[in-house]
């Protein structure tokens, strides 16, 4: 096993993390699906399609893994920061 150092216990940090991470993410790309000069209904569906399923995945993996543990809280969270993510990324569009 891979030992994990103990931290300061905040509740909830972790899932607040996920979500940080994810809404990064997706609005990173709805930046470069833009640049691709989709409409925007299809890129935004894209972008959060995407981050959804890789949070999922990497989900999947964790049950794999005896020193991970798969959450579905945390597919929540990322799926969630995705959401965010993609409507941050239209909020700034800017138009060129």
């Amino acid at each position: 096993m891979i030992p994990v150092p103990e931290g300061p216990e905040i509740p909830w940090l972790d899932k607040a993390v996920h979500l940080v991470q994810y809404l990064a993410l997706a609005w990173l790309l709805v930046q470069a699906l833009r640049a691709g000069r989709l409409e925007e209904r299809p890129y935004l569906w894209l972008a959060w399609i995407e981050a959804t399923s890789y949070g999922l995945l990497i989900e999947l993996v964790q049950v794999m893994l005896p020193w991970r543990s798969a959450d579905l809280v945390d597919a929540a969270a990322n799926a969630l920061g995705a959401a965010v993510g993609v409507w941050l990324g239209r909020r700034t569009a800017r138009d060129s």
